[in-house]
């Protein structure tokens, strides 16, 4: 069977980070969230926390600014941005693959359901949620706050110390005793180890899985031992669980490389062989921080600043 992330391998679109940028016109507040996300799974492996809940905290902000479903729906819309020939090559697979994607529910309604493909995605439903106009101004005021904390960096520093201080504070000792709990428990986003117990609940014989960022890692690993797991314009969180680096600008690449692992195995791959737009490597018979470079260089060129985050 074959697994498949959603942004990166078939869309360029960061659905959780054009939302930042459309309802709070700030790009560094979301990329606080994103590392401290990477922070909370790499560093204080926060119990009951997964790599991608930053849709769990970004949903908080969102209902507070009276966000809802039609709204996000309309964005996806206007933001929506497919991989180049991403069409072509989901009809040209040999299987359909199943999408496991860390998104919000309504941007997959428009980008995946045209495809007709069967996908798993975090389920959020802004309009469910009740909040005192109090708790929404001082979760709008939050915003500033955290596009103005230092960079989170791994390993920590100083500054690093200081901003966790912060948003740990805010979210789980402050919104915790608020309406805004409920927000941050209902909101499971499908990332990590979620998507690995996706995988689980179709109790596959064999997987491929495609993915190319830390929210896939958990997918890919089990993939790597059961199955070939195939990064696309991969970081190096994507890279290390990979038996397979892809790096092109076309996702005809990523159809190529299925039917032919289909077919062959990873025999037919040697080292590296050219395919639509780029090329395919085995990481075990290559230069990982070679082919690192190369493909984290693809990603960013394909998704801009979308592409730096992890």
């Amino acid at each position: 069977m074959i697994f498949t992330d959603w942004e990166g391998p078939w869309v360029l679109t960061d659905f959780a980070y054009e939302c930042a940028l459309a309802f709070f016109n700030d790009h560094e507040f979301f990329e606080r969230l994103s590392q401290y996300d990477d922070y909370l799974v790499m560093v204080e492996k926060k119990e009951n926390y997964d790599a991608g809940d930053t849709l769990r905290l970004l949903a908080v902000f969102l209902v507070a600014e009276g966000i809802g479903s039609e709204d996000l729906k309309l964005l996806a819309e206007e933001v929506l941005k497919y991989t180049p020939n991403a069409e072509e090559a989901i009809e040209e697979l040999r299987e359909k693959p199943i999408v496991v994607s860390t998104s919000y529910e309504q941007f997959l309604e428009v980008s995946a359901k045209p495809f007709n493909l069967k996908y798993h995605c975090t389920e959020f439903k802004p309009e469910r949620y009740r909040m005192s106009e109090d708790l929404k101004r001082e979760i709008r005021d939050a915003v500033e706050i955290i596009s103005n904390l230092p960079e989170i960096r791994i390993p920590p520093d100083e500054g690093t110390i200081r901003a966790v201080g912060w948003l740990n504070d805010f979210f789980w000792n402050r919104l915790m005793k608020t309406e805004a709990k409920r927000i941050l428990e209902d909101v499971k986003a499908v990332g990590g180890r979620r998507k690995l117990d996706v995988v689980f609940s179709y109790e596959p014989k064999g997987v491929i899985a495609i993915g190319d960022s830390i929210s896939d890692k958990d997918m890919l690993s089990y993939a790597r031992k059961n199955g070939i797991a195939i990064s696309f314009n991969g970081n190096e969180f994507a890279l290390s669980n990979s038996n397979l680096a892809i790096v092109s600008e076309s996702s005809l690449a990523e159809a190529e490389v299925v039917n032919r692992c289909l077919e062959e195995g990873l025999e037919w791959i040697g080292s590296c062989r050219e395919v639509k737009g780029g090329k395919v490597c085995r990481l075990d018979r290559v230069k990982f921080e070679e082919i690192l470079r190369e493909s984290k260089e693809m990603r960013r060129r394909l998704r801009g600043l979308a592409g730096y985050l992890s």
